[in-house]
């Protein structure tokens, strides 16, 4: 599974993008380029868990063209067992613009998580921001759950179901 998305975005227009891969597929690689016109907003929010053997490659490369266009690219991620993720988020600050890229994950088992934020500011009312985070499940968490009678497994299910949600 190889999607590639093309977005261009006119003026003033606002697009909210929600991807999520929630196990079930072997291996996917997603792509989405846009470009934003003067007032353009674009927000887009990925959930992504992995396990097993499974590879997730997503890569989001957003030109802010026009004056006052801007985006929030987000991501949260769980990768288990042997799997495999990359999260490529270029913003690219052409005008007067405001760009944010976030990259949350959490790793476990034998996983690797790879984030790649990349901002280049190419006008000087340009304002890109970019934040990245991998982490495994705090143990304090845990700890807490399981003293309320949940079991480990149940306490880590319920840490990475409030994380994704």
């Amino acid at each position: 599974m190889n999607p590639s998305t093309v977005i261009d975005l006119a003026e003033d227009a606002y697009m909210e993008m929600d991807t999520v891969q929630i196990k079930g597929v072997d291996s996917t690689r997603r792509s989405t380029k846009a470009a934003l016109a003067d007032g353009a907003t674009l927000l887009i929010k990925e959930k992504l868990m992995t396990h097993g053997k499974q590879t997730a490659e997503t890569s989001f490369e957003v030109e802010l063209n026009g004056k006052g266009s801007g985006t929030n690219v987000i991501s949260r991620s769980v990768a288990r067992d042997d799997s495999r993720q990359v999260f490529l988020a270029k913003i690219n600050g052409n005008n007067l613009c405001s760009g944010h890229s976030e990259c949350d994950a959490i790793i476990m088992d034998r996983a690797s998580v790879q984030a790649i934020p990349e901002i280049t500011a190419n006008h000087v009312d340009a304002s890109l921001i970019h934040e990245a985070a991998i982490g495994k499940i705090a143990g304090e968490q845990l700890v807490k759950l399981m003293t309320l009678g949940l079991t480990e497994a149940e306490a880590e299910a319920q840490i990475v179901d409030g994380f994704l949600k």
